[in-house]
């Protein structure tokens, strides 16, 4: 996730009428993943994170007699109140907005009784500033890794429905079972556990966290219509940004490679995709692929140096993921 800031301003004459949106007609500035309609005053916060908004609009008239109320008002309830207890003049607010599930709409409203001219003789009669600040912004690469598996998760649920899995966890087992789902709590932003049925007809529920391979059975084909989350942009500083960016770079497509996940159990063939935090080995055709979550890496073997040679380049080599005797 990117930073994320919008500034539109007014600089139209007219009136906002009581309960209408202030409609800003420019957008003086905006990066990152939000976006404002023009034509309805709505603000769209595409992503979750905590909001900082600051606002003011220049009155000048009212057919109401009280003073001037304004409000931002999103769609998960928030109702944040600026006002004045003048009718002409500079009304300004300021205001936060904790979003767990994005998408989310907000507006500046017109919450008095009457309508407000704007302020003509003013060359500017409106400005509205969001900024996701940098606590909010902030996304540490292992969760960003978490979040890459779980997306690779639910697509492999479709696409490998009727195949028996085999999971590698962070212990020395493996577990097996046909993938029946991700489970997402009512209070979290994602999912936090896959779910197999095993052979027995039990449920099997991992945390995706704790994952550190899957391997979705004999005979499957990498789908190539599968897709891989972004990472953050810039990236975010952290010894685990430097371990997953460094197994991202340091290992090219069509690497030779062994890979140690634990204690006993290794993985090998040739790179066949390599995004943020997921990596996976196949053949050059793409067949039986073993999916690798790279922050669980504990070793990577290759014959000859990756950083220089191109030799290791060899998509003919079949993967494997196996459990040693110990």
């Amino acid at each position: 996730m990117g930073n994320i800031a919008l500034q539109i301003g007014r600089s139209l004459t007219g009136t906002v009428g009581a309960g209408e949106n202030v409609i800003f007609d420019a957008a003086v500035y905006s990066t990152g993943n939000i976006s404002y309609n023009n034509s309805t005053g709505v603000i769209t916060l595409n992503e979750s994170g905590r909001y900082v908004i600051h606002w003011w609009v220049a009155t000048q008239s009212s057919t109401f007699a009280g003073g001037a109320i304004f409000a931002l008002v999103s769609s998960q309830g928030d109702l944040l109140t600026g006002n004045s207890p003048l009718k002409a003049g500079e009304i300004t607010g300021v205001g936060i907005i904790s979003v767990a599930i994005a998408p989310i709409t907000v507006s500046l409203v017109n919450g008095s009784a009457g309508n407000y001219g704007y302020a003509a003789q003013m060359p500017l009669k409106a400005t509205l500033v969001v900024i996701r600040d940098d606590v909010a912004a902030q996304e540490t690469m292992s969760c960003f890794a978490v979040a890459q598996l779980a997306n690779i998760l639910s697509q492999m649920i479709t696409t490998y429905s009727a195949t028996t899995w085999s999971v590698f966890s962070q212990s020395l087992a493996s577990y097996s079972g046909m993938p029946l789902d991700l489970y997402t709590s009512p209070n979290a932003t994602g999912p936090g556990i896959l779910r197999l049925i095993d052979v027995n007809s039990d449920y099997e529920a991992l945390p995706i966290a704790n994952i550190t391979a899957v391997y979705p059975g004999g005979g499957t084909v990498y789908d190539p219509s599968f897709t891989y989350l972004s990472p953050p942009d810039p990236l975010p500083p952290g010894c685990d940004t430097d371990m997953v960016a460094a197994v991202q770079s340091y290992l090219p497509i069509g690497t030779a490679v062994e890979i140690r996940l634990g204690p006993a159990i290794v993985a090998s063939g040739a790179v066949y995709r390599n995004e943020y935090g997921v990596l996976v080995l196949s053949d050059g055709a793409g067949n039986t692929p073993v999916f690798i979550a790279t922050p669980h890496i504990l070793r990577i073997f290759t014959s000859e140096d990756p950083a220089t040679s191109l030799a290791l380049r060899n998509g003919s080599i079949r993967p494997r993921i196996t459990l040693l005797k110990e």
